[in-house]
């Protein structure tokens, strides 16, 4: 195959992309090789007719349409591709220069500052302003562009020593770069946070002597990250005192016009993560709490990124919304965000998710009807609607129907070959438990206290609250149907 680097990279381009790329390789500025601007006709035409096109690509086929008649030279095709593809890198940049007005209004004051073109200097300086005034929220990134903006200033009036307010230019620039570096550094003292929450580790983001002191300065009062990142560390570093989550969140509804959707986004998903704190610790009542904040999320309008709904936030919203029973809610919200969910699991996570809340509503005739509708080439669905569709079963006292998908079960882990031993093994195990539910018995004492302990044992990514459950039922005497 031709060029697999820079295949992949252009494959990437939409065709938007690859309609500007075209723009940007013909121009004499960015590109003044001819080759160069050929090779990519030669690609672009192959990308617009398809994945065979593509895969047809080799080193002879392009040579061959490029020098047609002329002896082929691997190491001169190698530097074309090699500089088409710096190109397409270069183009990437300033299309995200271009998407990003305030850097590039900084940028440009710098550069003007080499030049004694006061005019422009000024036009450029009001501009930033205005641009910084119509900034969205106060995040890291507002306050390295404030710091910028000032240095900037600063380092032309350091050249001339009799500058009005030279002073002050030096104290703004100085607070501009504290506020960025104490939200970053507190940023990343979070995400410590959080990572030492679900993993062992002996590393830790270190602190200065004095810095949780230092942030008491009043100078930082009003600056919103810092306050709600200090209010973030003290909830989970004293986390039994329920008090600073509660503060943490009347700081998010305070701030929430101060900040970008982007850091908003991330302080919601933050909050959420002490809500599972919570409840892992078994207090379930947390349950509602982390559902008020998705829902929340939702009538902010700040759970899409870039037009797309993340699968993993849409399945975690719908277990937390579940858990809290909030089960219309949840039908809801599957029907109206499925379709910002990434094309290829699209269906799958439709169905399957509404499957899911059917079940919880105990309506078992429309589960099994919607996991009809799941395709089992996704393995990870595939295994979730067995899964779901044989408690079905049990709860509806389908029992030969059950025995039945126990073994097709056994099979279709035995076969495939993308399953990890150690998943296969854990299913297995949650079959055998499934299968000495139906036919254990209230009388049998001892039977069921070992059945308990060995579901006690097993791992929560199988149904074990389920299993528990069905458990309790038989102790208490219930009727199978």
């Amino acid at each position: 195959m031709f060029s697999d680097k820079l295949l992949s990279l252009l494959s990437a381009f939409s065709k938007y992309d690859l309609n500007r790329f075209r723009k940007f390789v013909l121009s004499p500025y960015f590109n003044d090789q001819e080759d160069v601007a050929r090779l990519f006709e030669v690609i672009n035409t192959a990308l617009r007719s398809g994945d065979e096109a593509v895969a047809a690509l080799d080193k002879a086929t392009v040579w061959a349409a490029l020098y047609p008649g002329r002896a082929f030279e691997d190491a001169h095709l190698r530097r074309l591709a090699s500089d088409l593809t710096l190109l397409a890198q270069r183009f990437l940049v300033e299309e995200l220069r271009q998407q990003d007005p305030l850097t590039e209004a900084l940028d440009l004051q710098r550069a003007l500052e080499q030049y004694d073109v006061q005019k422009h200097l000024a036009g450029a300086e009001r501009n930033i302003e205005k641009l910084l005034s119509q900034s969205a929220g106060k995040s890291t990134d507002y306050y390295y562009a404030q710091f910028r903006q000032y240095w900037n200033v600063f380092s032309r009036a350091s050249k001339m020593v009799a500058t009005t307010g030279y002073t002050d230019k030096l104290i703004f620039a100085d607070f501009y770069l504290e506020c960025f570096y104490l939200a970053q550094k507190l940023k990343l003292y979070i995400a410590w946070l959080l990572y030492r929450g679900f993993r062992v580790t002996e590393r830790e983001v270190p602190v200065v002597p004095g810095f949780w002191e230092y942030l008491e300065d009043e100078r930082f009062a009003a600056v919103p990250l810092i306050r709600i990142y200090r209010k973030v560390i003290v909830s989970f570093t004293d986390s039994e005192n329920e008090t600073h989550f509660e503060e943490l969140l009347l700081h998010l509804d305070h701030f929430d016009r101060e900040l970008t959707r982007t850091d908003l986004r991330e302080c919601y998903f933050i909050a959420q993560n002490y809500c599972a704190l919570k409840i892992n610790q078994g207090k379930t009542e947390y349950y509602y709490r982390y559902f008020t904040l998705i829902k929340n999320m939702v009538d902010k309008s700040l759970i899409l990124e870039e037009g797309q709904l993340p699968e993993a936030v849409f399945k975690n919203f719908i277990t937390v919304s579940l858990g809290a029973g909030e089960y219309d809610w949840t039908e809801q919200f599957i029907r109206q965000y499925a379709d910002y969910l990434p094309a290829r699991i699209r269906g799958n996570a439709r169905m399957f998710n509404l499957a899911y809340v059917y079940f919880y509503q105990k309506n078992y005739d429309r589960v099994i009807e919607c996991l009809r509708d799941v395709e089992y080439s996704d393995v990870v669905y595939a295994l979730g609607a067995k899964s779901m569709l044989l408690r079905t079963y049990y709860e509806q006292g389908e029992y030969m129907a059950l025995d039945s998908l126990i073994d097709s079960f056994r099979i279709f882990l035995r076969r495939n070959k993308v399953i990890s031993k150690n998943l296969k093994r854990k299913y297995n195990n949650f079959l055998n438990l499934v299968k000495k539910l139906t036919t254990i018995t209230a009388s049998d004492k001892k039977a069921l206290a070992d059945l308990h302990r060995r579901v006690s044992e097993t791992s929560y990514s199988m149904p074990k609250n389920w299993l528990l459950k069905k458990i309790a039922e038989i102790e208490k005497g219930r009727e199978r149907i």
